[in-house]
Protein backbone atom coordinates (compact mmCIF):
# COMPACT_ATOMS: atom_id res chain seq x y z
CA UNK A 1 0.00 0.00 0.00
CA UNK A 2 1.39 3.74 -1.18
CA UNK A 3 1.94 5.50 2.19
CA UNK A 4 2.39 9.30 2.38
CA UNK A 5 5.81 10.69 4.00
CA UNK A 6 6.27 13.83 5.86
CA UNK A 7 5.19 16.72 4.00
CA UNK A 8 5.69 20.92 4.90
CA UNK A 9 2.45 22.57 6.55
CA UNK A 10 -0.38 23.50 3.85
CA UNK A 11 0.07 25.82 0.66
CA UNK A 12 0.37 29.10 2.00
CA UNK A 13 -2.43 30.54 -0.39
CA UNK A 14 -5.78 31.34 1.49
CA UNK A 15 -8.74 28.70 0.69
CA UNK A 16 -11.03 30.43 2.44
CA UNK A 17 -13.22 31.60 -0.40
CA UNK A 18 -13.45 28.15 -2.01
CA UNK A 19 -14.16 26.32 1.02
CA UNK A 20 -17.01 28.67 2.39
CA UNK A 21 -19.72 27.73 0.73
CA UNK A 22 -21.52 30.80 -0.81
CA UNK A 23 -25.46 31.37 0.86
CA UNK A 24 -26.46 29.85 -2.70
CA UNK A 25 -24.42 26.57 -2.14
CA UNK A 26 -25.21 26.18 1.53
CA UNK A 27 -29.02 26.34 0.74
CA UNK A 28 -28.59 23.97 -2.21
CA UNK A 29 -26.81 21.29 0.21
CA UNK A 30 -29.88 22.04 2.94
CA UNK A 31 -32.22 21.63 0.24
CA UNK A 32 -31.00 17.95 -1.21
CA UNK A 33 -30.24 16.68 2.37
CA UNK A 34 -34.11 17.83 3.09
CA UNK A 35 -35.34 16.07 -0.20
CA UNK A 36 -32.95 13.00 1.00
CA UNK A 37 -34.49 12.82 3.98
CA UNK A 38 -38.11 12.82 3.00
CA UNK A 39 -37.91 10.25 0.21
CA UNK A 40 -35.67 7.37 1.96
CA UNK A 41 -34.69 4.13 0.29
CA UNK A 42 -33.01 1.01 1.33
CA UNK A 43 -30.30 -0.61 0.03
CA UNK A 44 -29.15 -0.79 -3.39
CA UNK A 45 -32.41 0.46 -4.27
CA UNK A 46 -31.32 4.35 -4.06
CA UNK A 47 -32.69 5.28 -7.86
CA UNK A 48 -34.62 8.18 -7.07
CA UNK A 49 -32.16 9.24 -4.47
CA UNK A 50 -29.27 8.68 -7.31
CA UNK A 51 -31.69 10.89 -9.98
CA UNK A 52 -31.88 13.23 -7.71
CA UNK A 53 -27.80 14.08 -7.45
CA UNK A 54 -27.62 13.06 -11.60
CA UNK A 55 -29.81 15.57 -11.32
CA UNK A 56 -27.94 18.34 -9.31
CA UNK A 57 -24.67 17.32 -10.74
CA UNK A 58 -25.93 17.96 -14.48
CA UNK A 59 -27.23 21.32 -13.57
CA UNK A 60 -24.24 22.36 -12.48
CA UNK A 61 -22.17 21.01 -15.77
CA UNK A 62 -20.76 17.92 -13.85
CA UNK A 63 -20.43 14.52 -15.38
CA UNK A 64 -20.95 11.82 -13.62
CA UNK A 65 -21.34 7.87 -14.20
CA UNK A 66 -23.18 4.82 -12.32
CA UNK A 67 -21.84 2.70 -9.79
CA UNK A 68 -24.43 -0.50 -11.13
CA UNK A 69 -27.75 0.67 -10.97
CA UNK A 70 -27.38 2.98 -8.03
CA UNK A 71 -24.96 5.25 -6.51
CA UNK A 72 -22.39 7.71 -8.64
CA UNK A 73 -18.83 8.50 -9.57
CA UNK A 74 -18.48 11.93 -10.50
CA UNK A 75 -14.54 13.52 -11.23
CA UNK A 76 -13.23 17.14 -11.10
CA UNK A 77 -10.18 16.73 -13.35
CA UNK A 78 -7.15 19.01 -12.10
CA UNK A 79 -3.08 19.13 -12.05
CA UNK A 80 -1.86 15.12 -13.67
CA UNK A 81 0.71 15.63 -11.14
CA UNK A 82 -1.30 15.86 -8.10
CA UNK A 83 -3.00 12.49 -8.56
CA UNK A 84 -6.67 11.70 -7.79
CA UNK A 85 -8.25 11.92 -4.14
CA UNK A 86 -11.71 9.93 -3.74
CA UNK A 87 -14.46 11.34 -1.39
CA UNK A 88 -16.85 8.97 -0.56
CA UNK A 89 -20.77 9.46 1.20
CA UNK A 90 -23.03 6.63 1.35
CA UNK A 91 -26.86 6.98 -0.03
CA UNK A 92 -28.95 4.15 1.97
CA UNK A 93 -31.35 4.74 4.93
CA UNK A 94 -32.80 1.81 7.17
CA UNK A 95 -35.36 0.10 7.52
CA UNK A 96 -36.88 2.06 10.51
CA UNK A 97 -40.11 3.85 10.96
CA UNK A 98 -39.36 7.40 11.32
CA UNK A 99 -40.88 9.24 14.70
CA UNK A 100 -39.69 12.79 14.55
CA UNK A 101 -42.07 15.72 13.74
CA UNK A 102 -39.92 17.30 11.06
CA UNK A 103 -41.71 18.94 8.23
CA UNK A 104 -40.06 17.07 5.92
CA UNK A 105 -39.75 13.75 7.48
CA UNK A 106 -39.77 10.14 5.99
CA UNK A 107 -42.89 9.88 3.35
CA UNK A 108 -41.78 6.17 2.82
CA UNK A 109 -43.59 3.87 5.42
CA UNK A 110 -41.22 1.61 7.54
CA UNK A 111 -38.29 3.58 6.20
CA UNK A 112 -35.92 6.02 7.62
CA UNK A 113 -32.37 7.95 7.25
CA UNK A 114 -31.58 6.91 10.62
CA UNK A 115 -27.87 7.07 10.46
CA UNK A 116 -27.48 10.63 8.38
CA UNK A 117 -26.28 9.49 5.04
CA UNK A 118 -28.55 11.42 3.54
CA UNK A 119 -26.65 14.33 5.04
CA UNK A 120 -23.29 12.45 3.54
CA UNK A 121 -24.37 12.67 0.16
CA UNK A 122 -25.03 16.64 0.90
CA UNK A 123 -21.87 17.03 2.61
CA UNK A 124 -20.05 15.28 -0.56
CA UNK A 125 -22.11 17.58 -3.22
CA UNK A 126 -21.04 20.66 -1.77
CA UNK A 127 -17.61 19.31 -1.60
CA UNK A 128 -17.77 19.16 -5.03
CA UNK A 129 -19.53 22.05 -6.70
CA UNK A 130 -17.06 24.35 -4.70
CA UNK A 131 -14.25 22.49 -5.80
CA UNK A 132 -15.70 23.05 -9.32
CA UNK A 133 -15.55 26.94 -8.90
CA UNK A 134 -12.04 26.72 -8.46
CA UNK A 135 -9.82 27.80 -11.20
CA UNK A 136 -6.85 25.51 -10.60
CA UNK A 137 -7.27 22.47 -8.72
CA UNK A 138 -4.30 20.45 -7.97
CA UNK A 139 -5.20 16.91 -9.33
CA UNK A 140 -8.69 15.37 -9.67
CA UNK A 141 -11.14 15.20 -6.83
CA UNK A 142 -13.52 11.79 -7.25
CA UNK A 143 -16.74 12.27 -5.65
CA UNK A 144 -18.09 8.65 -5.02
CA UNK A 145 -21.90 8.44 -4.01
CA UNK A 146 -22.26 5.27 -3.07
CA UNK A 147 -25.14 3.15 -2.35
CA UNK A 148 -25.76 0.34 -0.06
CA UNK A 149 -23.35 0.67 3.32
CA UNK A 150 -25.98 -0.53 5.37
CA UNK A 151 -26.85 -4.31 4.34
CA UNK A 152 -25.56 -6.79 1.39
CA UNK A 153 -24.72 -6.83 -1.47
CA UNK A 154 -22.21 -3.77 -0.20
CA UNK A 155 -21.77 -0.95 -2.49
CA UNK A 156 -18.03 -0.43 -1.63
CA UNK A 157 -17.67 -4.11 -2.91
CA UNK A 158 -19.12 -2.84 -6.22
CA UNK A 159 -16.96 0.16 -6.20
CA UNK A 160 -13.54 -1.44 -5.91
CA UNK A 161 -15.18 -4.25 -8.58
CA UNK A 162 -16.16 -1.82 -10.74
CA UNK A 163 -12.70 -0.02 -10.77
CA UNK A 164 -13.67 3.42 -9.07
CA UNK A 165 -10.23 3.38 -6.56
CA UNK A 166 -8.09 2.74 -9.75
CA UNK A 167 -5.14 5.03 -9.85
CA UNK A 168 -6.72 6.73 -6.41
CA UNK A 169 -4.09 7.95 -4.21
CA UNK A 170 -6.67 8.14 -1.07
CA UNK A 171 -9.75 7.93 0.04
CA UNK A 172 -11.62 10.24 2.61
CA UNK A 173 -15.12 10.11 4.38
CA UNK A 174 -16.86 11.64 7.23
CA UNK A 175 -19.91 10.03 8.97
CA UNK A 176 -22.54 11.78 11.04
CA UNK A 177 -21.93 11.69 15.08
CA UNK A 178 -25.07 13.15 17.09
CA UNK A 179 -23.18 12.36 20.38
CA UNK A 180 -21.09 15.80 19.26
CA UNK A 181 -22.06 19.09 18.72
CA UNK A 182 -21.99 20.57 15.18
CA UNK A 183 -18.10 22.35 14.72
CA UNK A 184 -16.79 19.36 16.27
CA UNK A 185 -15.29 16.14 14.56
CA UNK A 186 -13.17 12.81 15.76
CA UNK A 187 -10.91 10.77 14.88
CA UNK A 188 -7.66 8.78 15.53
CA UNK A 189 -4.63 7.13 13.10
CA UNK A 190 -4.53 3.32 13.27
CA UNK A 191 -7.65 1.37 13.83
CA UNK A 192 -10.51 3.63 13.74
CA UNK A 193 -13.85 1.14 13.63
CA UNK A 194 -14.69 -2.32 14.32
CA UNK A 195 -15.02 -5.51 11.91
CA UNK A 196 -19.00 -6.42 10.98
CA UNK A 197 -19.91 -10.24 10.69
CA UNK A 198 -23.51 -10.65 10.70
CA UNK A 199 -24.83 -14.56 12.14
CA UNK A 200 -27.31 -16.87 11.38
CA UNK A 201 -28.16 -19.71 13.87
CA UNK A 202 -30.99 -22.56 12.63
CA UNK A 203 -32.03 -24.28 15.50
CA UNK A 204 -33.84 -27.69 14.94
CA UNK A 205 -35.62 -29.78 17.42
CA UNK A 206 -38.85 -31.67 18.01
CA UNK A 207 -42.60 -31.04 18.39
CA UNK A 208 -45.01 -32.30 20.94
CA UNK A 209 -47.83 -30.92 23.42
CA UNK A 210 -46.34 -28.79 26.14
CA UNK A 211 -47.71 -31.14 28.85
CA UNK A 212 -45.45 -33.62 27.10
CA UNK A 213 -41.85 -32.15 26.68
CA UNK A 214 -40.11 -35.38 27.15
CA UNK A 215 -41.61 -36.56 23.81
CA UNK A 216 -40.03 -32.94 22.00
CA UNK A 217 -36.85 -31.27 21.42
CA UNK A 218 -37.53 -27.75 22.65
CA UNK A 219 -35.67 -25.55 20.09
CA UNK A 220 -36.43 -22.58 22.11
CA UNK A 221 -35.28 -23.75 25.49
CA UNK A 222 -32.42 -24.82 23.22
CA UNK A 223 -32.12 -21.10 21.50
CA UNK A 224 -32.11 -19.71 25.37
CA UNK A 225 -29.04 -21.66 26.78
CA UNK A 226 -27.32 -20.94 23.54
CA UNK A 227 -27.53 -17.38 23.97
CA UNK A 228 -26.65 -17.25 27.28
CA UNK A 229 -24.15 -19.52 26.91
CA UNK A 230 -22.29 -17.69 23.89
CA UNK A 231 -21.69 -14.33 26.14
CA UNK A 232 -20.70 -16.72 29.12
CA UNK A 233 -18.26 -19.09 26.93
CA UNK A 234 -16.81 -15.24 25.32
CA UNK A 235 -16.19 -14.00 28.69
CA UNK A 236 -14.04 -16.63 29.69
CA UNK A 237 -12.59 -17.64 26.62
CA UNK A 238 -11.54 -14.86 24.97
CA UNK A 239 -8.81 -11.73 26.44
CA UNK A 240 -10.65 -9.54 28.77
CA UNK A 241 -8.78 -6.65 27.82
CA UNK A 242 -9.69 -7.27 23.87
CA UNK A 243 -12.92 -5.55 22.80
CA UNK A 244 -15.93 -8.01 21.19
CA UNK A 245 -19.21 -6.99 20.70
CA UNK A 246 -21.93 -10.24 20.03
CA UNK A 247 -25.27 -9.27 19.94
CA UNK A 248 -28.43 -11.17 19.41
CA UNK A 249 -30.95 -9.24 17.22
CA UNK A 250 -33.43 -11.43 16.31
CA UNK A 251 -35.52 -14.38 17.07
CA UNK A 252 -38.43 -15.94 15.88
CA UNK A 253 -39.50 -19.10 16.50
CA UNK A 254 -42.66 -21.40 17.88
CA UNK A 255 -46.34 -21.85 16.54
CA UNK A 256 -47.93 -21.53 19.67
CA UNK A 257 -47.83 -20.91 23.40
CA UNK A 258 -49.31 -24.81 23.97
CA UNK A 259 -46.72 -26.82 21.63
CA UNK A 260 -43.28 -27.37 22.12
CA UNK A 261 -41.05 -25.32 19.23
CA UNK A 262 -39.38 -27.68 16.45
CA UNK A 263 -37.56 -24.53 14.99
CA UNK A 264 -35.89 -21.19 15.80
CA UNK A 265 -34.30 -18.71 13.80
CA UNK A 266 -31.38 -16.47 15.27
CA UNK A 267 -29.72 -13.66 13.97
CA UNK A 268 -27.12 -11.31 14.99
CA UNK A 269 -23.75 -9.44 14.51
CA UNK A 270 -19.91 -9.63 15.63
CA UNK A 271 -17.87 -6.89 16.30
CA UNK A 272 -14.26 -7.11 16.70
CA UNK A 273 -10.81 -4.74 16.25
CA UNK A 274 -8.37 -7.21 14.84
CA UNK A 275 -8.84 -10.83 12.56
CA UNK A 276 -7.16 -13.43 15.23
CA UNK A 277 -10.32 -12.44 17.54
CA UNK A 278 -12.36 -12.09 14.62
CA UNK A 279 -11.97 -15.69 13.52
CA UNK A 280 -11.84 -16.68 17.35
CA UNK A 281 -15.21 -15.71 17.89
CA UNK A 282 -16.75 -17.17 15.02
CA UNK A 283 -15.30 -20.42 16.03
CA UNK A 284 -15.91 -20.24 19.44
CA UNK A 285 -19.53 -19.52 18.69
CA UNK A 286 -19.79 -22.60 16.24
CA UNK A 287 -18.80 -24.91 19.68
CA UNK A 288 -21.39 -23.40 21.29
CA UNK A 289 -24.14 -23.67 18.84
CA UNK A 290 -23.63 -27.23 18.35
CA UNK A 291 -22.65 -28.40 22.00
CA UNK A 292 -25.49 -26.28 23.27
CA UNK A 293 -28.54 -27.89 21.07
CA UNK A 294 -27.12 -31.30 21.84
CA UNK A 295 -27.72 -31.28 25.23
CA UNK A 296 -31.29 -30.39 24.43
CA UNK A 297 -31.41 -32.81 21.89
CA UNK A 298 -31.69 -30.42 18.87
CA UNK A 299 -29.49 -29.73 15.98
CA UNK A 300 -27.87 -26.51 15.29
CA UNK A 301 -26.19 -24.93 12.59
CA UNK A 302 -24.58 -21.43 12.61
CA UNK A 303 -23.91 -19.76 8.69
CA UNK A 304 -21.60 -16.51 9.12
CA UNK A 305 -21.51 -13.76 6.34
CA UNK A 306 -18.49 -11.99 6.44
CA UNK A 307 -18.66 -8.71 6.26
CA UNK A 308 -16.65 -5.13 6.58
CA UNK A 309 -13.24 -5.64 8.12
CA UNK A 310 -11.52 -3.19 10.21
CA UNK A 311 -12.24 0.31 9.55
CA UNK A 312 -8.13 1.26 9.67
CA UNK A 313 -7.46 5.15 9.41
CA UNK A 314 -3.80 5.54 7.84
CA UNK A 315 -1.75 7.67 10.47
CA UNK A 316 -0.31 10.43 8.01
CA UNK A 317 -3.80 10.81 5.95
CA UNK A 318 -5.78 10.93 9.71
CA UNK A 319 -3.12 13.48 10.30
CA UNK A 320 -4.22 15.49 6.76
CA UNK A 321 -7.63 15.17 7.96
CA UNK A 322 -7.27 16.80 11.58
CA UNK A 323 -5.61 19.67 10.38
CA UNK A 324 -8.24 20.40 7.87
CA UNK A 325 -10.71 20.11 10.81
CA UNK A 326 -7.92 22.71 12.23
CA UNK A 327 -8.37 24.82 9.91
CA UNK A 328 -12.26 25.05 8.97
CA UNK A 329 -13.38 24.72 12.96
CA UNK A 330 -10.53 25.71 14.77
CA UNK A 331 -8.31 23.54 17.09
CA UNK A 332 -10.84 23.33 19.93
CA UNK A 333 -13.03 21.65 16.99
CA UNK A 334 -11.03 18.58 16.52
CA UNK A 335 -11.26 15.81 19.26
CA UNK A 336 -8.76 12.85 19.12
CA UNK A 337 -10.34 9.55 19.48
CA UNK A 338 -8.23 7.53 22.47
CA UNK A 339 -10.35 4.30 21.59
CA UNK A 340 -11.63 2.99 18.18
CA UNK A 341 -15.45 2.53 18.21
CA UNK A 342 -17.57 -0.49 17.56
CA UNK A 343 -19.53 0.71 14.73
CA UNK A 344 -18.91 -1.42 11.73
CA UNK A 345 -18.06 0.63 8.26
CA UNK A 346 -18.20 -0.76 4.68
CA UNK A 347 -15.96 2.16 3.70
CA UNK A 348 -13.20 -0.63 5.34
CA UNK A 349 -13.14 -2.18 2.07
CA UNK A 350 -11.63 0.85 0.41
CA UNK A 351 -8.80 0.97 3.16
CA UNK A 352 -7.56 -2.47 1.53
CA UNK A 353 -6.60 -0.96 -2.10
CA UNK A 354 -5.79 2.57 -0.91
CA UNK A 355 -4.98 4.99 2.55
CA UNK A 356 -7.89 6.19 3.68
CA UNK A 357 -9.07 8.27 6.74
CA UNK A 358 -12.62 8.67 8.05
CA UNK A 359 -13.71 10.69 10.98
CA UNK A 360 -16.75 11.17 12.72
CA UNK A 361 -18.36 14.72 12.69
CA UNK A 362 -21.13 16.23 15.24
CA UNK A 363 -24.20 16.99 14.21
CA UNK A 364 -25.79 17.61 17.94
CA UNK A 365 -28.87 15.57 17.32
CA UNK A 366 -31.14 17.97 16.99
CA UNK A 367 -32.90 19.01 20.98
CA UNK A 368 -37.06 17.75 20.93
CA UNK A 369 -39.63 20.37 22.49
CA UNK A 370 -39.61 18.61 25.44
CA UNK A 371 -36.18 16.88 25.90
CA UNK A 372 -32.32 17.74 25.61
CA UNK A 373 -31.74 13.77 24.60
CA UNK A 374 -29.29 13.21 21.83
CA UNK A 375 -30.94 10.60 19.85
CA UNK A 376 -28.49 8.23 18.51
CA UNK A 377 -28.09 6.47 15.18
CA UNK A 378 -30.50 4.06 14.03
CA UNK A 379 -33.17 5.56 16.44
CA UNK A 380 -36.57 6.62 15.17
CA UNK A 381 -36.30 10.09 16.64
CA UNK A 382 -32.61 10.73 15.08
CA UNK A 383 -31.93 14.26 13.57
CA UNK A 384 -29.67 16.51 13.25
CA UNK A 385 -28.33 20.44 13.30
CA UNK A 386 -28.22 21.03 9.30
CA UNK A 387 -25.49 23.74 10.05
CA UNK A 388 -23.20 21.06 10.26
CA UNK A 389 -23.76 19.96 7.28
CA UNK A 390 -21.79 23.00 5.08
CA UNK A 391 -18.82 22.74 7.58
CA UNK A 392 -18.76 18.35 6.75
CA UNK A 393 -18.33 19.52 3.05
CA UNK A 394 -15.56 22.64 4.05
CA UNK A 395 -13.59 19.46 5.88
CA UNK A 396 -13.42 17.26 3.47
CA UNK A 397 -13.23 19.46 0.56
CA UNK A 398 -9.92 21.43 2.43
CA UNK A 399 -8.30 17.54 3.27
CA UNK A 400 -9.05 16.03 -0.17
CA UNK A 401 -6.91 19.50 -1.73
CA UNK A 402 -4.39 18.46 1.24
CA UNK A 403 -4.04 15.05 -0.05
CA UNK A 404 -3.21 16.54 -4.11
CA UNK A 405 -0.82 18.94 -2.56
CA UNK A 406 0.87 16.65 -0.83
CA UNK A 407 0.79 13.94 -4.62
CA UNK A 408 1.83 16.85 -6.39
CA UNK A 409 4.85 18.29 -4.43
CA UNK A 410 6.27 14.73 -4.35
CA UNK A 411 5.96 14.26 -8.21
Amino acid sequence: MDHFGSVTAHDAHDLASELNASHDLTHTMIRVWRALHAQPELSNQEFLTTALLETELAAAGVESRRIGATGIVADLPGDPNGGTVALRADLDALPISEETTLTFRSQVPGVMHACGHDAHAAMLLGALLTAQQMPDRPGTIRAIFQPAEEAEPLGARAVIAGGHLKDVRAALALHVDPQLPPGRIALRGGVMMASSDVFRITVTGRSSHAGWPQLGADAIAASAALIHQAQATLSRRIDPRIPVALNFGRIHGGAAYNVIADHVLIEGVIRTLNETTRSQVRELLGEVVTSTCQAFGARGELTVAIGEPTLVNDTYLAGLLRRAGEAVLGREGVCDMEQPTMSGEDFAFYGLHVPVAMAWIGVGGREQADSAERYPLHHPLFSLDESAIPLGAAVLLRAGLAVLQDCHRRT
